[in-house]
């Protein structure tokens, strides 16, 4: 008996050399496929806008594709006598598609916008629609990516006894390069080769590869043993067998919807220690795909000398519930971690910080992701029966579609609404409910030890329930990747004190995009905002810039009946902008919570939501633009900074073409730019790409070495100073008047004192006169070309800014660009009109705004304008 099932396992074994080939050729095929999947999204969320709901939509679709795909086609495999031919066609095919994708995609704009424009549809009908144009997308490719694991299998695996080290091995080698697709897509290519390139590469690295394995398969083909007949499977038709299949298949579904629970909720937990930068999501990605891997090969290996049962899995969701639960007493001292070890190494280089970054995200992913890579293959091999392919198929569509369920839920239904700690605790009882399960129903284990593993699996559960970390809101929204820098003195009392002893929590909430933050500060009238622990906005610190965003283009503005507004933050913006006579005002926030948020800044923003010409669009703002058919006499943007996904998008010059567009004949762009953590090429690069499309434009200094507020037009954009001074009716009060508002006065008082609601929402940050005003001028348009240069845009496919940014984060560049717009910086003088009748009154007008840029300490700026007074003068004799 021994020696004839020696003689059917030579007799069916395959060449090493064609078993190394394909195999490796199946490892490069994972790292296209998560390339595919990174681009693709990315390529989408352009399209379908970049809300939570549009990037799950995008992910759902791509995997159903993949769980469809190895449903469908592993159950035709095992009639196939050429599994590995297919395997090499499927490869082409993909590549083939993914060549033409753009191409599909840009297709879809002009559907998109119809079903937007006939029907009006509301939100959730929309998403409905993202949905089906997303399945219409990606269905083909992802169905063909998803039979290439089944058509492997079955031409790797001869033996059913095999199944879970073979198949176990080819998931690991498959994971692995999704590994190297991760990693090198966002360090790499991306930065390197921008999206086009790298859909080329990728596309032709499928089609290559492809006809590679077709060529083998054919050379291969007289040499190639014969598949096992169905009488030499062994037979596993018992009823207790069938119980056992059954519960594997169900454990590989509830491990992929607990795998990426973990995934998404880990994520928003790093998000808060590491940043939310393309980088940090690569390594996220990476880290999570390493474990996967590395515990699938792992268990593979183990496989080939023992058998798989189904106590296997037992224990194995048991050890994924424990790691899970042991990881979240990491959350509350990976700030003060990932501090510590910023101030002795990441400050060195950028090399020591990702491999911080890295090291935090294994240490809280990589103990459960293990386990979990090692379910797979022995979940396969207890689940096998019926053939190769169909039971390869099965198992891995019930493993993705519980991937996909774990994605939505977690994302949309369970962080929104018990948060995150509590997502992670809900992804750990079902790992153990699973656990405990098989101890009652299947398995052939002693009768002790099925007790013990039940026993054990309550005890954890109710550990996790009853006995966990508290989560220190003030402490994971601190922003330490952010603020690390500031601190001085990285004991724990000061470390504790910078980060929660200073401030009073406000509000909290944990959104479907990000986590909200409100605090004070302690001894203070400042109130912050803080999303994932960046400040965007705040009550006194942020004032100069909050207000002038939105009286700057007002006041430029031949009409300013319609104005949209880039993100709502504080509301102050948006509380300024409703100061003037407009008749409609369109803000479009991407998270609901912030809007929450601004009801605590009430005293300073206007309380814009009462007034009625005011309506709140929840949405990615590219995607509302790229439906709308309205135009608008004012856009004002003011995203958070360009090193953030989906900010960035708001940086190309394809996002200001759009905003072009949509704007009337006589319409400005206003954009906001910061000045700390660009270096000054890549500050360079974003006044570049925005005079691309705008070539006339105005900068504004609204804080010193910090903020930029620059206003673009398509025609020659000029300083009308007596019109200023009608719609501000600064001049009009005195200085002292002014000077004594503070806060949010109501309109019908500040009209009592002769006080304009615009001149008291301007006084509330010292400008008392419209020389005041102007002394924020630092640059025109004719200046502009030759501090922009000549050099690359910032584009949605290149994306410039999104991957170099993360890079000058923590670089001190504020001086060295305030000097670099100080070299470049022209006079107000040059754009100014109808500032005076006679020489004379105009230079009374240009000495005025001298003082006042005296008395903002802007030397070079009043030195131009005396000059240029004089030049006045001396016509005047």
């Amino acid at each position: 008996m021994q020696q004839a099932s020696i003689h059917r396992e030579e007799q069916h074994a395959l060449h090493p050399a064609l078993v190394t080939f394909v195999t490796t050729c199946f490892f490069v095929s994972g790292a296209t496929g998560l390339m595919y999947e990174v681009l693709w999204t990315r390529m989408l969320i352009l399209i379908f806008g970049a809300t939570t709901f549009a990037i799950s939509t995008v992910l759902t679709v791509f995997m159903a594709g993949l769980a469809l795909g190895s449903y469908v086609l592993g159950r035709r495999l095992d009639r196939v006598e050429k599994p590995l031919q297919v395997y090499g066609i499927l490869e082409i095919l993909v590549g083939i598609y993914a060549f033409a994708a753009p191409f599909i995609f840009d297709c879809f704009i002009p559907l998109y916008r119809f079903c937007w424009v006939k029907f009006s549809p509301s939100f959730f009908t929309f998403s409905l629609i993202r949905f089906i144009l997303a399945g219409g997308a990606l269905l083909v490719p992802t169905f063909l990516m998803g039979g290439t694991l089944p058509a492997l299998s079955r031409f790797c695996v001869r033996r059913t006894e095999q199944i879970g080290a073979g198949v176990g091995r080819l998931y690991a080698l498959n994971t692995l390069g999704a590994v190297l697709g991760a990693f090198s897509t966002g360090f790499i290519f991306m930065p390197w080769l921008g999206t086009s390139r790298c859909i080329l590469l990728a596309s032709a690295t499928n089609i290559i590869l492809g006809i590679l394995v077709v060529g083998a398969a054919r050379f291969a083909a007289a040499g190639q043993p014969p598949f096992p007949s169905a009488a030499e499977e062994p037979s596993r038709a018992s009823e207790f067998d069938e119980r056992a299949r059954v519960y594997a298949l169900w454990a590989l579904a509830v491990a992929g919807f607990a795998g990426m629970t973990y995934e998404v909720a880990w994520s928003r937990t790093l998000q808060l220690v590491i940043g939310s930068s393309v980088y940090a999501f690569t390594t996220m990605l990476t880290a999570f795909l390493v474990g996967i891997g590395v515990g699938s090969y792992a268990c593979s290996r183990w496989l080939r000398s023992r058998e798989g049962r189904a106590e296997t899995i037992m224990v194995l969701h048991i050890l994924i519930g424990l790691s899970a639960y042991a990881t979240t007493f990491l959350f509350g001292k990976l700030p003060y971690v990932f501090t510590v070890l910023f101030k002795v190494l990441g400050q060195r280089s950028q090399g020591y910080l990702w491999g911080i970054n890295f090291g935090i995200a294994f240490l809280v992913m990589l103990p459960a992701t293990l386990f979990s890579g090692a379910v797979f293959p022995i979940a396969v091999r207890v689940a096998g029966g019926g053939g190769v392919g169909r039971s390869v198929g099965r198992a891995y569509a019930c493993n993705t579609v519980g991937a996909i369920l774990g994605a939505f839920c977690a994302g949309w239904l369970l962080i929104p609404h018990i948060g995150i700690l509590s997502t992670i605790l809900m992804a750990i009882s079902l790992n153990l409910c699973i656990a405990f399960a098989s101890a009652l129903i299947v398995g052939h284990a002693a009768g002790h030890f099925r007790v013990k593993a039940a026993v054990c699996s309550l005890v954890i559960g109710a550990a996790a329930i009853l006995w966990h970390p508290a989560w220190n809101r003030l402490l994971m929204s601190s922003g330490m990747y952010k603020y690390a820098e500031r601190i001085k003195d990285i004991s724990p009392e000061s470390f504790y004190k910078f980060t929660e002893g200073s401030y009073i929590l406000k509000f909290y909430k944990e959104g479907a995009t990000a986590t909200v933050t409100v605090a004070q500060d302690k001894g203070r009238d400042n109130l912050w905002l803080a999303l994932d622990g960046k400040i965007d906005a705040s009550s006194v610190s942020d004032m100069p810039t909050q207000v002038l965003n939105g009286h700057l283009p007002l006041l430029f503005a031949k009409k300013a009946d319609s104005v949209l507004i880039v993100g709502f933050a504080s509301g102050v913006t948006v509380g300024s902008v409703l100061r003037y006579p407009v008749k409609r005002v369109v803000s479009a926030e991407i998270e609901s919570a912030v809007i929450e948020a601004s009801y605590l800044f009430a005293h300073v923003n206007h309380r814009p939501w009462d007034d009625p010409r005011l309506k709140i669009v929840e949405a990615d703002v590219r995607n509302y633009l790229l439906v709308t058919d309205e135009t608008f006499d004012v856009i004002i943007s003011e995203p958070s900074n360009p090193w953030i996904p989906g900010a960035a998008n708001l940086f190309t010059k394809e996002f200001f073409t759009l905003g072009r567009s949509r704007l009337a004949p006589d319409g400005l762009f206003c954009q906001w730019v910061q000045l700390y953590g660009l270096a000054p090429s890549e500050l360079r690069t974003v006044l570049r790409t925005f005079r691309q499309v705008f070539e006339y434009a105005l900068v504004f200094e609204t804080m010193e070495k910090t903020d930029l507020v620059i206003v673009g037009s398509r025609g020659p954009l000029s300083i009308d100073y007596q019109e200023i001074r009608r719609r501000t009716g600064l001049d009009a009060a005195p200085r002292a008047k002014l000077t004594a508002m503070s806060g949010s006065v109501p309109d019908s008082i500040a009209r009592t004192m002769g006080i304009t609601p615009v001149s008291a929402d301007l006084a509330r940050v010292d400008i008392c006169s419209t020389a005041d005003l102007l002394s924020y001028f630092k640059m025109g348009w004719k200046a502009l070309p030759q501090f922009a240069d000549v050099g690359p845009l910032n584009t949605d496919d290149n994306a410039l800014i999104e991957f170099a940014a993360p890079k000058t984060l923590h670089w001190n560049t504020r001086d060295k660009n305030d000097d670099l717009l100080e070299k470049h910086a022209d006079s107000v003088a040059d754009y100014l009109v109808n500032y005076g009748a006679t020489p004379a009154d105009r230079a009374k007008v240009l000495l005025q705004l001298a003082e006042a840029c005296t008395r903002r300490k802007c030397t070079s700026a009043a030195q131009r304008l005396a000059i240029a007074a004089e030049q006045e003068q001396r016509q005047a004799k």
